[in-house]
């Protein structure tokens, strides 16, 4: 309890300013809240330490790093009931860069999914595109002209496809084998950096839309180079994507980068790993 109080209080302190990890071996995580319409409390062991938790807002976990919080629940903002728990027990990772997701299941009931970022960096002039499944919604499939570079994607799944910097448009998502339902926003890459959409929400409640948390992973030296490392800090900065807005043509240059991915996916051999907290959902 001394341990979850000092762990607690670090928090806190940490939740008015970004953090800033300079270790390789040193853990930064983040708490991403995914269920769009849901303000929420999370609380441990019975006390809120993360009140009025809003949609696409996160939170430094980094304090807890290497514990095992008790009893974790997500909350309904101002009240006792339970939206996602009691987890008896939340092993929180002890090194790396993780971001925890509270966001829906396929099914549409309420789960906590923990991804491992790929902190690795990127080559000259690249970065990273990740895109990561975390809506009450079948499995998808990403389209890009006549392209399809990630398939049958179901909940729960992330896929890193490292690309040029620059402008991705025109890109949509469609059910598995199907034609596609949803214009996935236009974004910018930039090099040496993360860049991760998560398509959250419900498409029966019409609560679909995107999310995207941004780091910096740095860009390896170029051949012949005696610089070192481009090293960003790895300070997670997610924000809010609108949707829904006509996308352009531009994003067709953009198709045969994917393409070449789509074999690494379909293999299964994906960069970033993730893996699924069990919760239990009580309403």
């Amino acid at each position: 309890m001394k341990r979850l109080l000092a762990g607690l209080a670090v928090l806190a302190a940490a939740a008015a300013a970004p953090a800033v990890t300079n270790a390789q071996d040193a853990a930064d995580i983040t708490l991403l809240h995914g269920i769009p319409g849901a303000t929420v409390d999370v609380a441990v062991d019975g006390e809120v330490v993360i009140p009025g938790f809003e949609p696409g807002d996160t939170q430094d976990l980094s304090a807890f790093a290497g514990q095992t919080l008790a009893n974790l629940e997500v909350r309904a903002a101002g009240t006792e009931d339970v939206v996602i728990g009691p987890v008896a027990e939340f092993a929180v990772p002890a090194s790396g860069s993780w971001t925890v997701v509270a966001h829906l299941d396929a099914d549409g009931a309420p789960t906590v999914t923990p991804f491992e970022n790929n902190a690795a960096p990127t080559a000259d002039g690249e970065g990273r595109l990740t895109v990561r499944h975390t809506a009450a919604a079948p499995a998808v499939d990403l389209v890009v002209g006549d392209a399809r570079p990630i398939e049958g994607a179901a909940n729960g799944a992330s896929a890193d496809l490292d690309l040029p910097a620059g402008e991705i448009a025109g890109a949509q998502l469609a059910p598995a084998g199907g034609d596609p339902i949803v214009d996935v926003p236009t974004v910018t890459l930039s090099a040496g950096t993360n860049l991760i959409v998560y398509a959250v929400g419900s498409l029966e409640d019409e609560t679909f839309t995107f999310y995207t948390q941004e780091y910096e992973v740095g860009t390896e030296a170029p051949a012949g180079s005696d610089d070192g490392d481009d090293e960003g800090d790895g300070t997670p900065a997610p924000t809010a994507v609108n949707t829904g807005s006509p996308l352009g043509d531009s994003g067709m240059t953009w198709a045969y980068a994917l393409a070449a991915a789509a074999a690494v996916f379909a293999a299964g051999s994906l960069v970033a790993r993730h893996r699924t907290a069990d919760v239990r959902s009580e309403r």
